[in-house]
């Protein structure tokens, strides 16, 4: 897949200071624990493992970015009695967006939703305020 500009965007990201990457990745990884636990909240109470599993994850250097997360391994079970072709499926999908027999329990995109606004605004005000104190 090819991304048209990718390589001016990576130019401009490497011109970005490094007190304001800094500043930019720690705002956004504090809105991203904001949003967990908004999510941790709307998960339905009689099961903490799939609590215990939202997170938020830094991306790589020298991306700046936060992943947020639910589900993986504690959270995989084999599925009984299948003819699907997939043997093991993620609870925390089947919470998120139902299945067979079982409604949906949002819990992990409406608090995204909710937050997303003011997350992306309190990081930008973060920014700003970095790159006044570097351009002095």
């Amino acid at each position: 897949m090819k991304f048209i500009g990718l390589e001016k965007l990576r130019r401009r990201l490497e011109r970005i200071p490094a007190e304001v990457r800094k500043r930019a990745k720690a705002e956004l990884m504090l809105q991203g624990r904001e949003i967990n636990m908004l999510q941790r909240s709307l998960v339905p109470k009689d099961d903490l493992t799939l609590a215990g599993t939202i997170r938020s994850e830094p991306l790589p250097d020298p991306e700046i970015g936060v992943v947020i997360r639910a589900g993986g391994d504690a959270t995989t079970k084999p599925v009984r009695d299948s003819d699907y072709a997939v043997p093991e499926y993620d609870y925390a999908l089947a919470q998120e967006f139902g299945r067979e027999g079982m409604p949906a329990n949002p819990f992990f995109l409406p608090a995204i939703r909710v937050r997303k606004k003011k997350a992306r605004a309190r990081v930008r005000a973060a920014v700003r305020r970095a790159l006044k104190t570097a351009g002095k």
